[in-house]
């Protein structure tokens, strides 16, 4: 039986920006210096932006355009988590959570066994289906330090308030995977998906597997809807810090996206930078080896292909070696389909959901 996954990379160009930054440094020549969050090797600095704040952008979109209500959070003295109710909060299906809920101490065992059983403590986990990489710059060396300072309205007499920021310009880069056979699907437990208190409160909106007592599933309509959700929210993805005076579009301006049999997500680093380390290429060679290796691997929906290309023209410093290759490659030409632009591409995948789920998932 396949585990069908829709897995892409993206391509995110990131003008003037500091879209994740990793607080104050220690040692620089200002007291009041803040710098980017970024990855050394050797003697290579390459800015990037956590999976965390990637997920959360992800969401604000979702809650802003597609409807979805932020999941309650409940904060305890070291620990936080959201209310754990998958059916209630896509979010809580889509990005998962830890719902850690402490017993209490010092009460009798009566009262301790009657609280849990109200679902008021225990452990619920779900492992999130949407998985995500950092955004990793491409090209390395960019991070530029900008100094400033407040002096507005200061009085004459009074000494100005310096301050210094890191910001880059570069292309970030980052791969996700969607496992739709476990987008509403919930496990019924301690440890588990679902507590018995959330079961009993929507057992009349939940099917409950065939196989398995302890497995329940939300309609095949509303997993279907989630995950277009998820996928067309990538096309108009936004946020980061320092928009004020650091404003950049994060939505993608290059996509490769399809679907796949297994939890990989094999199109990693497929973009490099150009022998001066000025644009960003395609790298065609390590694309067409993850092809020959996953190609028997790929879903195809009925009569399309099981990959979509879309992209903002001049983006690719090798743009037009890339859609020749694709065009006349056997291999390329057999796997994937040139969409248009990055939002159309993610649409036409979105639009095929529906059949990879009548094809694969249960």
């Amino acid at each position: 039986m396949a585990y069908p996954v829709l897995t892409g990379a993206v391509l995110i160009e990131a003008n003037g920006a500091a879209l994740n930054n990793a607080g104050q440094a220690e040692g620089l020549r200002i007291e009041n210096a803040i710098v980017v969050k970024q990855i050394r090797i050797g003697r290579l600095r390459f800015p990037y932006v956590s999976g965390q704040a990637w997920r959360r952008w992800w969401r604000e979109v979702l809650y802003a355009d597609f409807g979805w209500t932020p999941s309650e959070v409940t904060r305890e003295a070291k620990s936080a988590y959201t209310k754990g109710d998958p059916i209630a909060y896509e979010e809580d299906d889509l990005f998962g959570y830890m719902a850690a809920r402490k017993r209490p101490r010092g009460r009798r065992r009566a009262e301790e066994s009657e609280e849990v059983a109200e679902g008021a403590a225990g452990t619920n986990r779900r492992i999130s289906p949407l998985k995500n990489s950092l955004l990793i710059s491409v090209l390395p060396n960019v991070i530029t330090s900008d100094f400033g300072h407040f002096s507005r309205n200061l009085p004459p007499d009074t000494d100005i308030i310096p301050f210094e920021a890191e910001h880059y310009t570069t292309y970030l880069q980052g791969v996700f995977t969607i496992s739709l056979t476990d987008v509403g699907c919930f496990l019924v437990g301690e440890m588990a998906d679902l507590s018995d208190e959330i079961l009993k409160v929507h057992n009349d909106t939940l099917q409950q597997d065939p196989n398995n007592e302890r497995i329940y599933w939300l309609s095949k309509h509303e997993r279907i809807k989630r995950v277009q959700d998820v996928v067309r929210a990538l096309a108009r993805l936004r946020g980061g810090a320092n928009l004020a005076r650091n404003l950049s579009d994060v939505s993608p301006v290059v996509v490769l996206v399809g679907f796949l049999d297994g939890g990989n997500a094999p199109f990693q680093r497929l973009f490099v930078p150009d022998e001066n380390n000025e644009r960003v290429l395609l790298n065609l060679s390590r694309l067409r080896s993850v092809l020959t290796d996953y190609k028997d691997r790929l879903l195809i929906p009925d009569d399309s292909k099981a990959l979509f290309f879309g992209y903002r023209p001049t983006v690719l410093a090798n743009e037009v070696d890339v859609l020749e290759q694709f065009q006349r490659d056997e291999l390329f030409s057999q796997c994937i389909e040139v969409v248009g632009t990055p939002q159309q591409a993610l649409e036409k995948v979105a639009g095929l959901v529906e059949t990879i789920f009548g094809r694969y998932v249960p």
